[in-house]
């Protein structure tokens, strides 16, 4: 369990830097931090149930193969969670030049929402 809790502070850490972009103005690095949060707080989900990094879909910032492989893990995922997939496109468009779409105010508000969101169930599940 220690691990997963690990993975879940590293998601907190996200989160926090998010914030702290986003009071920067710099609207692509926070929605990219927002990612990560998301991410990192479903691998916390996947190591508390043992699904360990050995997984190949472990290693993906794709949020849907993530939430897919907590399924087929046998844990309930709520409907909600599927608001989350569209965050994986801050993993690439705010990182490289190739892919850059600027992001906005109102996209990284929705973002946050749906990481916070995202976190505080892992935390849920992983500290119970």
């Amino acid at each position: 369990m220690r691990k997963a809790r690990i993975w879940l502070e590293f998601a907190e850490r996200d989160l926090e830097r998010a914030k702290v972009m986003y009071s920067l103005g710099d609207y692509d690095d926070a929605a990219y931090h927002l990612q990560q949060a998301v991410e990192k707080s479903l691998k916390s989900v996947m190591v508390y149930f043992g699904i360990t990094p050995n997984v190949p879909k472990f290693k993906t910032h794709n949020i849907e193969n993530l939430i897919s492989v907590l399924e087929e893990g046998g844990i309930n995922v709520p409907d909600w969670m599927y608001d989350a997939v569209l965050l994986t496109r801050y993993a690439f468009t705010t990182r490289y030049p190739d892919d850059y779409v600027p992001v906005s105010e109102e996209e990284y508000m929705e973002a946050y929402d749906i990481a916070l969101k995202v976190y505080e169930w892992a935390r849920g599940v992983v500290q119970n």
